[in-house]
């Protein structure tokens, strides 16, 4: 009963609810937006999952991380966030015309170069700001040998049970996963694929998502507030708004539902309904464990099947 009295009056919730709610009331608006998969979408992604990841981790011990974050660390947090919005406008194609035109030609290179820009801008270039401004450790984002160690003991439960339960949402519910439940890929191709996909995508995904929103935000927001419920919250909208820039300027609308030019109010609104739900669990992971191989391992294992089929196609 504590804990759901923290969670009904904590200030970082409530701002997550009133601009949800918000959000819905303006997609209600939007003709090609539907209502009932963004409520089920909430309840499942957003409510359900992080439950079972706040039980998975009762038991868990949190690695013992230093955390700081002073008014100047703040406001550099959030001009980086600014800064990152920006250049996911339009930085990836402006940084693609300038390489070799083979690259972006190949998809197979291309799969390379985004990896790296991705490393680039959400890993390398955060770390390196803060290192210079205030001398930060890899060890304060999760990466040490502890944690990998933590991994065999209590934190491997931790990611054994929610991967488990992602893997087997996806494969059942999954839309995109629906090549694989049909049998279109044969056992020599499927076998060998899903271990190195998923080792890909530990990288690709889950690295640059979980170093930057996980322990770059979210710590610092868990310090400067002093409450782990407010960070995940704040660190959730966050994640979701910084999708927006890429549903206004690069036609991201059309994949998602909204139109081709949806307007700067309907893409944020998006943002908040539909994306940030996803970074709760993920929130409650780091929270509860502070190991990034761990957030890492079940952000992997969540999006592998549904990038499964495209990634046997690719190297078929």
């Amino acid at each position: 009963m504590k804990t759901v009295r923290l969670l009904i009056f904590n200030p970082g919730v409530a701002l997550f609810a009133a601009l949800y709610l918000a959000g819905l009331a303006i997609l209600s608006q939007n003709k090609d937006f539907n209502f009932a998969d963004a409520l089920v979408e909430l309840v499942i992604v957003g409510l359900l999952f992080p439950l079972l990841a706040w039980i998975a981790t009762r038991r868990a011990v949190p690695l013992a991380i230093p955390t700081r974050s002073s008014g100047s660390e703040m406001l550099v947090l959030v001009a980086v966030v600014i800064a990152l919005s920006i250049y996911l406008i339009g930085g990836p194609q402006w940084i693609d015309g300038l390489l070799p035109a083979r690259w972006s030609v190949s998809p197979r290179i291309h799969f390379f170069v985004n990896l790296a820009k991705k490393l680039a801008v959400f890993v390398v270039a955060p770390w390196l700001i803060f290192r210079s401004l205030f001398g930060d450790r890899w060890a304060e984002y999760g990466v040490s040998l502890s944690a990998l160690r933590a991994l065999g003991r209590g934190h491997g439960l931790t990611v054994l049970v929610l991967s488990g339960a992602l893997i087997l949402f996806q494969y059942f519910l999954g839309g995109a996963v629906a090549p694989v439940r049909a049998g279109k890929f044969p056992a020599h191709e499927l076998l060998p694929a899903l271990p190195v996909c998923f080792v890909w995508l530990a990288i690709e995904a889950g690295l640059v998502e979980e170093f930057f929103f996980s322990t770059f935000v979210q710590s610092r927001f868990t310090a400067f507030f002093r409450s782990e419920i407010t960070a995940v919250a704040l660190m959730s909208l966050t994640f979701g708004l910084a999708h927006a820039p890429g549903f206004i300027f690069r036609h991201g609308g059309e994949v998602e539902g909204l139109g081709a030019n949806p307007s700067a109010l309907t893409a944020l609104a998006y943002s908040v309904v539909v994306v940030a739900p996803s970074g709760i669990l993920f929130g409650v992971i780091w929270a509860r464990t502070r190991n990034l191989f761990a957030a890492i391992a079940v952000h992997a294992a969540g999006d592998l099947l549904p990038n499964l089929p495209a990634f046997i196609e690719l190297w078929r």
